[in-house]
This record gives structure tokens, C-alpha cells and sequence, in this order.
């Protein structure tokens, strides 16, 4: 992979680059006047880390990833006025809530948590992926979506890259309110367009009957999984599904 920087980066975006570029072991390239199109024709690699002022954006000559919210912002918004969240209702998480996120993604999930949860809560966010832990860390810090409360929400979550199951078996029982788990999907929602992009670093493995156990121990209130209703995995996995009626998505819960 190579990492570069904007045009006309200043040198604290170069500093980031080339730092990044040692941390995920890929090739720092001086961006100058190239475009990204004759950095992949000259190095023969497709992908790109672009390191810039306002973000990083992982380009790979057909798709971007980078950092947004998503429906993150409308769904917080739906909790300000007062209105209900599936995976809130399906989590019971309220005020002061510990939530562990296992598969953090680009981190939406986690946002909501860290609204519903407030100040006197905490969320970790768990992202295997080395690349995309990057993009979501420093989105969530540096990220402006115009709301002081999702700011704030976002500031809130602790991302660390790990893989779920060797966090969840090194911490104690008890460890947290709140487990979560939303893998890539069995079955893809082909119409859910924002998540293109992140399929391509996203990692892919189902989740093991192993990271279950742990996290029914780990997990003072419940386990809960977000999964195509169709997909088998509530089944396999020894899940109460709980529909959501309006799409294909279901929420199984784990009752500690």
C-alpha cells in the first residue's frame, strides 16, 4: 500500500504520512504535483492512503473509504427528539452504560452508543483491520458533523485494533454492560450502497460460537447481534431474533 498527502500538504500532514506509512507497513511517496493515477501506474499498486488536513482516504482507482458518520447523524438526531433506535431498544443501553463494540466498522453503531449512553458511559470500538482502525480513529477525532452532541458522542469512543475474540478473551467477567456484534453480513444488503466501499478492508469471518461464550461472560446485561434476518447466524449462534419490521435487518439478543 502507498501512503501520500494531499497537494500542498503542510508538514504536520507529512509528519502523519509518513508515520502512517512505518505503523502499516506500506511505501510513503512524496505526493508533489503527482496525481494518484501515475503514483499506482509508477509503483504498480492500487491502493492508496491520502493523508490531508481534514482526513484520510484510502483510494483504490474505483471506490473511496473514508471517514462519515453515515445514518449515525440521523438516527442520533431521531434519539434527541425523543424518538426510538432499534438497537437501543434491542440493547436496553441507557445513561452510564459500559458498550463494547466488537466489529466496529466505520463506527456508526458505536457513535449512536455513545449518544444513548451519555457523558457518564463509555464505548469501545474493536476494528481488526488495521487500515480501517486508522480512518475511523482519527475521524472520530477530527470529524465536525455541525451537532454538539454527536461531536461530543464521537470524541467519547475509545477505538483500539484488535480482534473480538482475543479482546474478549483476556478481559474479566462483568467487564461490560453491553456486547455488540455487527459482522459483515452473510447475506449483503446489495442495496445498501455506503457499505461498498468498506467491504473492501472490512473483515469478512463469521463470528465463532468462541466469541459468544466470552462475550456472555464479559457481558453484565446482554450480547446482541445485528444480522440480515435470514442469514442463519441468530440459529447457529443460539440468538432471540428480534425483527425490525421496516428493512431486513434483525437484532438477537443474549440476556446475561
Amino acid at each position: 500500500m502507498i501512503v501520500t498527502t494531499s497537494s500542498r500538504a503542510g508538514a504536520d500532514v507529512l509528519t502523519q504520512a509518513q508515520a502512517l506509512a512505518v505503523q502499516l507497513g506500506g511505501r510513503y511517496v512524496e505526493r508533489r504535483q503527482h496525481s494518484l493515477q501515475r503514483i499506482r501506474r509508477r509503483y504498480g499498486q492500487p491502493g492508496i492512503l491520502v493523508v490531508s488536513e481534514r482526513e484520510l482516504r484510502y483510494e483504490d482507482g474505483e471506490e473511496s473509504l473514508y471517514f462519515h458518520p453515515s445514518m449515525a447523524n440521523i438516527r442520533v438526531k431521531r434519539l434527541m427528539k425523543g424518538e426510538t433506535d432499534p438497537m437501543i431498544e434491542a440493547s436496553g443501553c441507557t445513561q452510564g452504560d459500559a458498550v463494547l463494540d466488537c466489529t466496529a466498522g466505520l463506527a456508526s453503531d458505536s457513535i449512536v452508543f455513545a449518544y444513548a449512553s451519555g457523558r457518564e458511559g463509555s464505548v469501545t470500538a474493536l476494528e481488526s483491520q488495521p487500515l480501517l482502525c486508522e480512518i475511523i480513529r482519527d475521524g472520530l477525532l477530527r470529524y465536525e458533523a455541525g451537532v454538539i452532541e454527536i461531536d461530543e458522542a464521537m470524541r467519547r469512543i475509545e477505538t483500539r485494533c484488535a480482534h473480538h475474540l482475543e479482546a474478549l478473551a483476556a478481559l474479566p467477567d462483568d467487564s461490560y454492560d453491553i456486547v455488540y456484534f455487527d459482522p459483515m453480513f452473510r447475506r449483503p444488503l446489495q442495496q445498501s450502497s455506503a457499505i461498498g466501499p468498506l467491504r473492501q478492508l472490512a473483515n469478512h469471518e463469521a463470528i465463532s460460537e468462541a466469541a459468544i461464550r466470552h462475550a456472555r461472560r464479559v457481558a453484565r446485561r446482554c450480547v446482541v447481534l445485528k444480522e440480515h434476518d435470514r442469514s442463519g447466524e441468530f440459529e447457529r449462534l443460539g440468538f432471540e431474533r428480534r425483527l425490525v419490521q421496516a428493512s431486513n435487518l434483525a437484532y438477537g439478543v443474549i440476556q446475561s
